[in-house]
């Protein structure tokens, strides 16, 4: 599960900076406002994003038990 968990949310955490690092420098300086944080709809989408592709990763795991698992090994 680490192996793809801690790849996501890091990709995810660096995509998250660099999203509000963009804004933050068009708003403050094309349109000359102050950044404003988001409301509770993008954290609930972005929350549900990642939950979801968890939930992805977590169901491939009985494939790979299938496909990798001891009595597959061929000990010829």
């Amino acid at each position: 599960m680490l192996e793809g968990a801690v790849p996501l949310l890091a990709v995810a955490a660096v995509a998250i900076s660099v999203g509000f690092a963009g804004a933050a420098m068009f708003a403050t300086i094309a349109q000359n406002r102050p950044m404003v944080a988001p409301g509770a709809a993008y954290y609930l989408l972005t929350a549900g994003g990642i939950i979801i592709s968890l939930a992805i990763i977590a169901a491939t795991f009985p494939l790979l038990t299938r496909i990798t698992g001891p009595e597959v090994a061929r000990n010829e």
